[in-house]
């Protein structure tokens, strides 16, 4: 079987998208359950020069819409960063999910050899398929990771069938 460029991008964010919104109800009835206020494990950070918990959620959202728009030769939509909440992450997730499913296949016909060049690196053109494949789905299960591992370091009861979700 041949994995596409679809299959990666649209199919797999989806998934992690909704693997994140369910580790995010995790962390609402843990914090419900103890009394924990939310913005406490919002701003949460592994060590002071890495970003929140907050971010973290922003940041695998923004690649998953960012990397299926450039490599289709479209323009990433752009949301405001102003969630202060597990409920508003939830519906930037939703909003995210929406957004990759305006997709087809069709779409990543040519993005193998399309040119990305990213907002911060300009002067540097990489091929889609080193894009995909060394920056946005690692960069994507980074933070994803990441949100994992605080929620379960500030005591959210997660495990790894919490982060893979259902398989099949």
């Amino acid at each position: 079987m041949n994995v596409t460029y679809y299959q990666l991008v649209i199919s797999g964010n989806i998934r992690a998208l909704e693997n994140l919104a369910h580790l995010l109800d995790k962390a609402v009835a843990h914090s419900a359950a103890n009394g924990i206020e939310e913005r406490a494990l919002l701003d949460a950070r592994l060590f002071p020069d890495m970003f929140p918990l907050i971010r973290q959620i922003r940041m695998v959202c923004d690649m998953s819409r960012a990397a299926a728009a450039w490599l289709t030769g479209r323009e990433a939509p752009k949301f405001d960063d102003n969630e202060t909440s597990f409920a508003a992450l939830k519906t930037r997730i939703a909003d995210s999910v929406a957004y990759l499913r305006t997709f087809q296949e069709s779409d990543f016909a040519a993005s193998a050899a399309r040119e990305v060049r990213l907002p911060w690196k300009p002067d540097t053109a990489y091929r889609g398929e080193i894009f995909l494949l060394q920056h946005a789905i690692p960069n994507i299960y980074f933070h994803l990771t990441t949100a994992y591992d605080l929620l379960r370091h500030n005591g959210v009861p997660l495990g790894k069938a919490d982060y893979l979700g259902h398989i099949g």
